[in-house]
């Protein structure tokens, strides 16, 4: 299963019992497990994850969608006390078909009529474009999965409490805004980008009364503040956490118990350890930095997992041109006419790729233009077509 070509939603569910990360019903346990695997703090484990993550080379971006997807199915399994497949793929189209607006033909055609794997696969794409580009210019990788966590519970209160996403987004992205404020505000000797920070934060403040602010959160939500506290709490510099006054604003409506906040330091430590003391939320101001940094491994990576694929490709390749050779002496037979209909738009797919690799600049170029057009590669390279048929 492979986040970064088709079919993958299809796949897991195909082979769910394989690929379930999360196998408890019971929220407190699954956001221990969620804090365990490393998804609260915005890098993952594999270590952590069951056996068959570790025969593929996942990024750390694929591993997010996975674990993205398989928290937004718990999330309905729990509150919809349903574990129905096709009941779970409506109800969340219909959460993001309410989330995202229908303003242009690109985000018309993600709703167009096509099967509901195709089409969760196809918003969930856009979703983490939308992040990962946002207009604060400011997002490392980890920010952009803890910004996706905010769609998990902002399912759970759609399933749970029938709240509109858009107003709960509002609701803690200006929750969070004003946490990492106050430790912005409450830093020693801030540098620019920190400073840059607190601007944009104060800028894009919502002067909107919020709507929902008296509701009591729930056990997903409550862990995920405590964990974005504890990120925050992070000095990177000093190597140490600094923990907030909980008595005092915007920490003093925050529900939580001294265990659970213990159990969040404990595997946040761990992070650290496993990630020799580094780690930032905000690591670079420059949007192009972050494209870059994401991207730049990702064609190396996509040629080494699937070199065997490629020997294939240029194999299926070799019994084209023997084809056409044949096809001068001989009528083709009905079979051999489709392959060579089928190989040939593989050989244009995967000139356009290598044209774009051997241009200036084609090694940053291409990987990102990948994220955006996975269809350039030939079909071969899709780990998640079942090559039994």
């Amino acid at each position: 299963m492979n986040p970064s070509t088709n079919g993958w939603i299809k796949k897991y569910f195909t082979d769910k019992d394989k690929y379930q990360i999360f196998l408890s019903n019971d929220s407190e346990e699954i956001s221990t497990q969620i804090r365990k695997i490393g998804f609260s703090y915005g890098i993952i484990d594999i270590a952590e994850l069951p056996t068959i993550y570790q025969n593929f080379k996942y990024t750390q971006e694929e591993l997010s969608k996975i674990c993205y997807l398989q928290l937004l199915e718990k999330v309905f399994n729990i509150h919809a006390k349903s574990t129905n497949e096709e009941d779970f793929l409506k109800v969340l189209i219909g959460f993001y078909d309410v989330l995202i607006p229908h303003k242009n033909n690109i985000i018309t055609s993600l709703f167009a009529d096509k099967n509901p794997y195709s089409k969760l696969e196809s918003v969930m794409s856009m979703r983490w474009k939308e992040h990962f580009f946002s207009q604060s210019k400011i997002n490392d990788f980890v920010m952009n999965m803890i910004l996706l966590f905010i769609d998990v519970l902002a399912f759970e209160a759609y399933i749970n409490e029938s709240i509109d996403p858009n107003v709960f987004n509002q609701h803690i992205v200006e929750h969070l805004k004003e946490i990492t404020l106050s430790f912005k505000k409450n830093q020693n000797n801030p540098d620019n980008k920190d400073l840059q920070l607190i601007n944009f934060l104060q800028s894009n403040k919502s002067l909107d009364t919020d709507p929902i602010k008296d509701r009591p959160s729930i056990n997903f939500e409550n862990n995920f503040i405590i964990d974005y506290i504890v990120c925050n709490s992070w000095d990177n510099e000093k190597r140490e956490i600094e923990l907030p006054d909980f008595s005092e604003e915007p920490f003093i409506s925050v529900l939580y118990s001294q265990d659970k906040l213990k159990e969040s330091i404990f595997y946040f430590t761990l992070v650290l350890v496993k990630n020799n003391y580094d780690y930032n939320y905000y690591r670079s101001s420059n949007l192009f930095d972050n494209v870059i940094k994401n991207s730049s491994s990702y064609l190396e990576l996509l040629l080494t997992r699937n070199k065997d694929r490629l020997i294939k490709e240029l194999q299926k390749n070799t019994q084209l041109m023997k084809l056409l050779v044949d096809s001068t002496h001989r009528d083709l037979t009905k079979e051999e006419k489709k392959m060579v209909k089928k190989q040939t738009i593989e050989v244009i797919k995967t000139i356009p790729s290598l044209a774009i690799f051997i241009l200036p600049g084609g090694t940053i170029i291409l990987p990102i233009l990948l994220r955006f057009i996975p269809s350039l590669l030939p079909s071969s390279f899709n780990e998640n077509i079942d090559e039994s048929n």
